[in-house]
Formats: structure tokens, sequence, C-alpha cells
């Protein structure tokens, strides 16, 4: 009932803000969107020079795949005076910001220009700053509650499961970030004011520094794991890399090449963000074991294939709290986690983990995901007095239990499921084990040597994995 009222004062403000009317400087997401898709239209049905204004306009505001058209026309179109430069420097703009196509046309501007020339325009595009937008940045009143504030021109809203002393201070927090945005990104500081507001969610792990555009509500959710931080710095550049993400995402001829974060498949992977950390070398081995995971048995290749995403969260020297609270390489982030979106958080640096011992990762946190799901779907209809042994038994494959305790009349959300959710997947012995268990049979399959299996495998009390493991072995030295 809270978080509605907020979703509608959050559209009162919206749709009254005076900053509406400012929708031709781009203080807004659809505005850019809905203005860009308009000149690709014109210039695809043969109207160069106007689409050409409009996308210039964009291009002034930090939009880089504006920038990419920009330096097209001066390449291909314009005759006029030093034609060549500008389009040396939109494009290498447009490569800085992220739009992979206009890394083709910065090379073929330079080569067909005399080494005075590209040098010139390379200079130009170091040289080059966005327009401001007058969005009111840093100019509004602040507001303060304990569900919600604005500052500046942003609304901020706190998750129902966040302190409000940790919610007061991570709105601090972000004033002081919304200030260092120009310092931090001097090319791209005009998106942050394409946010339309924040929400404030509780963080996890203790190195935990989560942020994306939300996909139910259209605004930027982030954990409060960035308060942690020594400086305001990387939240100012995190802000800006989410707005870059969900803008490329919203233009259907722009993809972006960013630089933390690719995919395989389906399942998008983020790198971490802080440069101290192995970020290409986790992308690279963590794509690679997607790609072997796929070579697994039907029933371990469907627990990868469950995962949506994938967020590297190791500690920083950046970081006040450097060490994670889990002693596990990867964990089930069960918080964040909805049935469009399961999440797999690593919060330990790569050191010497191999390829296959990512896999076991996968299919362990993929088994977790999958419990996840079955329990979901008991939400609300227990009825009796043994039905966690219910939910246990199911989740290894045994329902008749759960057929007897569980009936579709109950709307209340009971105590076995909200333990569940409130504790994590690995505070229940037997659903950690039967992930283990999941691990095992991918280590068998892969033909893993002892120690590498032992190093992944963390095996606590569980017998049957701890037995079928053992029986492979010695299986093994038999041979």
């Amino acid at each position: 009932m809270i978080k509605c009222f907020w979703y509608m004062l959050l559209g009162g403000l919206i749709a009254f803000s005076p900053y509406r009317a400012l929708a031709v400087e781009f203080c807004d997401m659809q505005s850019v969107v809905a203005t860009y898709k308009a000149a690709l239209h014109r210039k695809k049905y043969g109207d160069v020079e106007s689409a050409h204004k409009t996308f210039l306009k964009l291009a002034h505001a930090a939009v880089a795949p504006a920038q990419r058209h920009v330096a097209e026309y001066f390449l291909e179109e314009a005759r006029g005076d030093m034609a060549l430069e500008k389009a040396i420097m939109w494009s290498q703009l447009a490569t800085w910001g992220g739009d992979g196509a206009a890394q083709d046309i910065v090379k073929r501007a330079v080569d067909s220009a005399r080494h005075q020339v590209a040098n010139t325009g390379l200079a130009w595009a170091k040289d080059w700053r966005p327009s401001k937008a007058d969005c009111g940045l840093g100019a509004g009143e602040q507001q303060k509650g304990d569900d919600f504030q604005i500052v500046g021109r942003f609304p901020i809203i706190r998750h129902e499961k966040l302190d409000e002393d940790i919610f007061a201070a991570f709105a601090t927090r972000l004033g002081e970030a919304f200030s260092e945005v120009e310092a931090v990104a001097p090319y791209f500081a005009p998106l942050v004011q394409l946010i339309p507001a924040l929400e404030i969610l509780p963080s996890g792990e203790g190195s935990d520094r989560f942020i994306q555009w939300g996909e139910e509500n259209e605004w930027v959710q982030v954990s409060a794991g960035f308060l942690h931080d020594q400086s305001p710095r990387q939240l100012a550049y995190s802000l800006v890399l989410a707005a870059q993400r969900h803008l490329f995402a919203k233009l259907d001829d722009a993809e972006f090449q960013d630089q933390i974060a690719t995919r395989y498949g389906k399942i998008k992977i983020y790198g971490s963000l802080y440069g101290d950390v192995k970020t290409k070398e986790f992308l690279s081995q963590m794509s690679e074991a997607i790609k072997q995971a796929r070579e697994l048995p039907v029933i371990l290749r469907d627990k990868v294939n469950f995962l949506d995403e994938i967020h590297y969260m190791p500690p920083s020297r950046y970081h006040d709290r450097r060490f994670p609270d889990s002693k596990l390489f990867a964990t089930y982030d069960y918080r964040r986690s909805h049935p469009e979106k399961r999440m797999m958080v690593v919060t330990h640096g790569i050191a010497f983990q191999t390829v296959e011992e990512l896999i076991l990762e996968l299919v362990r946190v993929g088994e977790l995901a999958q419990q996840h799901v079955r329990i979901e779907g008991m939400k609300g209809q227990v009825n009796s007095k043994k039905r966690e042994d219910a939910i246990l038994q199911a989740l290894q494959g045994n329902l008749k239990k759960m057929e007897e305790a569980f009936t579709g009349q109950t709307a209340k959300k009971q105590e076995s499921v909200t333990a569940w959710e409130a504790n994590g997947p690995d505070a229940v012995t037997k659903v950690y084990c039967e992930s283990v268990y999941a691990q095992v049979k991918a280590a068998i399959a892969l033909k893993m040597d002892a120690i590498s299996a032992s190093q992944t495998i963390k095996f606590r009390n569980c017998a049957k994995a701890r037995k079928v493991w053992r029986d492979y072995r010695s299986g093994e030295t038999k041979k």
C-alpha cells in the first residue's frame, strides 16, 4: 500500500513537473527515444538533411548512436569545410560512448584522411563536451520523508525492506554522486538526466554494488551497498552506465559495446564496476563455462540455462567492507530474483578457478534457482503442520507429502516459505545438499580430477553427494 502511494505521487511529480515542458532539452528517456526513432525514420525514407539536424541535437546531448549518424553524414553526405575532421570527431565520440558500429566509421574516416586532418579530428573529440540540458539538476528543493525524498530533480524511493536511516544516508550519497558526474564521465554527463527516479534496495553481500534500470517500473534500482564505497565517484559512473545500457536497449539500430558486460545466449554477464578486479578474465571465463556447460547431460544443462543474469561483485580496495559475508564463491540472489529474472552473484575474485570449476558453480546456483521456482509455486497453499517437511520432500522429487499438505484454498503466506525467503536457500540443509549433489553429477560428467572438484564442491554434511563422489573416485582408481 505504501509503495502504491509513492507510485501515484511519482506519477504526479512527473505529470506536473515544471521540467516536463523542457522535453526538447532531452531530460527524459521517452523524449530521447521518440526523437531518435523519428529521425531514423526520416533518414530511411530519404529526408537526410532533416534527420541530420535532429541527430545533431541528440549528439550534442551525448547520445552515442546519434553521434554515429552525424559522423556518417559528414563522411558520406556533407561537402562543407572540415567535414572529414567532423566525421572523425563524431565517430570517435560515438565509439567512446559505446556504439559498436561507430568503430568502423572511425577507421574509414582516418584511413581516408591526411595525417594532419586525422589528428585534428581526434583532438576535437578529446576537447569536446556535451551541451548542458537545463533540467534543474541540483536546483530542486529537498523533500524528505521516511519512504521518499527528492534529491535535485530526482525522486528517491525506499524499498520496503530497507532501513530508514540507511535510506536517508543513501539520499545524501546520491546527491554527492550527481554532483560528481561531470568530473567522472565528462563526455556522457547529460545521460543521468534521463533517469526518472531511483529505488534504493537493501544490499546483499558485503561487496554488493548492484545497479540496473528496472524493467517493471522503468526506473533505476540501486543497492545501498554503494554506501560502503570510500567515495561517490563509482556510483556517479554507475548511474551513467545504467542510462547508457537502457538507452541502447531501446534503439533498434544500436548495440552497446559494454566494457564490463557481455552475454552468452540469453544469459547476461555483468563484470565488476571496479577497475582493480579481473573483469575481462571473468567475462571470458564465464562465457566459456556457459558454452561448455551446454555439453552436459540435459538435466544439468537445464539448470545452467535457467539462469538469466550473472553479476560479478567481489571485494575492492575502493570499498570499505573488503570481504563478502559468504564463504561460497557464488550465491543465488533470491531477494532480487523473480519469474522473469534469475540472478547469480559471484562474491569472490577470480583467482585460479578453471572453466570446469565455474561450471560446477553454475550448476549449483541453477539448482537453487529451480528450487526457488518450486517454492514460489507453493506460496499461500500450505494447510498442514508438516508443511516444511512437505516442501523439502517436494524439492527432492517426492510429491506425495506435498499433495497431502497443500491445497489451493489458503491465500496466506505460510511460515516455511517465509523462513526460506528470509534465510536463503543455503540455510536449508536438504536444499543445499541437492545443489551439491547436482555439482557432483556435473563433476563426474566433466571427468574432473579429485583436487579441482574438492576445491569447488563444499560437501558439508551431504551424505548422498559424498557417497556418489566416493564411489566414482573408487571406480576411477581401479582403472
